[in-house]
């Protein structure tokens, strides 16, 4: 079925994406898998699909999907990837958002949301941003531990990803341990 199909891409590209990065593929696990081809062929159920994918196809061959959920006036692209290959230079990625966004338009949504994470292509698309805070209140000693632990770890990670010299020697560091040698375009 079309959700499998485009699922299916999906893994194959983020799988072969993560590992030239150098980082753990979070969509590996066959029960995030299946939890996502669940969310997905559920919502085929509903009058308005709460949970939707959308798929480019060029030439026989899917070369970008998005997964996006619908909130209220609300499209929110919640993942998304791109097939490495011939196409690449032509941004396929952009034309696929490209659709989203005049589809979102057309259907009445007032805001196409690229979800969380800081990238250049999400600037050059959007004009609002949306801060999200992280709310910890622990309720032991503990927990107070705890909290402490992964409040420090997240300032950490947003210190190395606010700095452009840190966040790409990071990348770097992060591809070489994975045998990648050659530079990946957002490290550019």
């Amino acid at each position: 079925d079309e959700v499998d199909r485009l699922l299916d891409a999906f893994f194959e590209m983020k799988e072969l994406r993560f590992r030239k990065m150098g980082i753990a593929n979070v969509f590996g696990d066959a029960q995030v898998r299946g939890f996502f081809r669940a969310l997905f062929s559920q919502a085929l159920s509903e009058d308005k699909p709460s949970f939707v994918l959308h798929g480019l196809e060029v030439a026989g061959k899917l070369r970008a999907i998005t997964g996006s959920s619908r909130s209220g006036k609300r499209l929110i692209c919640e993942f998304g990837a791109i097939a490495e290959d011939d196409l690449g230079h032509a941004s396929p990625g952009d034309f696929l958002f490209f659709d989203n966004i005049q589809e979102a338009c057309e259907t009445g949504f007032e805001v196409y949301d690229f979800s969380v994470g800081d990238e250049p292509y999400k600037r050059l698309w959007c004009d609002i941003e949306t801060r999200h805070f992280e709310v910890l209140v622990p309720l032991t000693v503990k927990g107070r531990m705890l909290a402490l632990t992964l409040r420090q770890g997240a300032r950490l990670k947003a210190f190395v990803k606010n700095s452009p010299t840190i966040w790409k020697l990071t990348k770097v560091l992060r591809r070489k341990a994975a045998g990648q040698a050659a530079p990946s375009e957002e490290d550019s």
